[in-house]
């Protein structure tokens, strides 16, 4: 589990953030381009002095799912810990069977970057990005294992 001890890094100052949830939703619209409310969301983040510059937010949460949305400005040594704290949110302390992400197909770096972190392709949906067809990704916690080993210490 992730301690307190491992909520600062001494060396940059940045910090494991989970009760600003306000301050780092609007940060993370801001960066993925999301121009609507959330609706009900969690929000959590990597903070370094008084700016965001890592955030998760989760919305559309039912009984098994919920929608993912990460952005990352300045990857810091806490955007691994910050990806372990989504996946223990959302797999261990909320129970979900699965996170899902959306990413406009032309978006081949973020696609790739989601991969990276564990996520698979499910399916593209024709014409439902602005520019063309998004990409749906899902992480369950078979291929979050890693992420929850990590934040289970």
């Amino acid at each position: 589990m992730i301690t307190t001890s491992q909520l600062v890094y001494p060396l940059t100052g940045s910090r494991l953030v989970f009760d600003r949830k306000e301050l780092i939703g609007t940060w993370v619209a801001v960066q993925t381009g999301q121009d609507t409310t959330w609706g009900d969301y969690y929000a959590m983040g990597v903070m370094q002095g008084g700016s965001v510059v890592s955030g998760v937010v989760f919305n559309n949460m039912n009984e098994a799912n919920c929608t993912a949305h990460i952005a990352v400005e300045k990857p810091t040594k806490l955007l691994l810990d910050l990806i372990a704290a989504a996946c223990y949110y959302a797999f261990n302390q909320c129970r979900l069977k699965r996170m899902t992400g959306m990413v406009p197909t032309s978006d081949v770096d973020v696609i790739a970057f989601d991969k990276h972190i564990g996520f698979e392709e499910e399916f593209i949906m024709k014409d439902a990005a602005a520019d063309g067809d998004m990409q749906v990704l899902v992480l369950t916690p078979a291929t979050a294992s890693r992420w929850l080993e990590r934040a289970d210490g």
